[in-house]
């Protein structure tokens, strides 16, 4: 983490969940995709709160984050992937 801001390949405290995707929309929202570690098809909803907690990190000042909508969930690799829209409050 540079700054406080998580990157790609970073993970939260406990390390059940990565970061391994980032990229800018057209609207100026992140899209942030991140991996649940354990390899789980149906991780626990703990989970879920644990990714998107990660994936607000991802950009700066996550604190004046507006949401962290799911726009997708799948199974790639051997682990239950999902992809965030972050947005701020601008």
């Amino acid at each position: 983490m540079d700054n406080g801001t998580a990157r790609i390949r970073d993970c939260n405290p406990s390390g059940t969940v990565q970061i391994v995707d980032t990229m800018w929309d057209h609207n100026g929202t992140l899209r942030v995709t991140v991996r649940e570690m354990i390899g789980e098809v149906d991780p626990p909803a703990c989970r879920l709160r644990q990714a998107r907690r990660l994936a607000r990190r991802a950009i700066m000042y996550p604190e004046d984050t507006r949401s962290s909508a799911v726009v997708r969930r799948f199974y790639a690799d051997g682990s239950t992937h999902w992809t965030f829209a972050v947005s701020r409050n601008d």
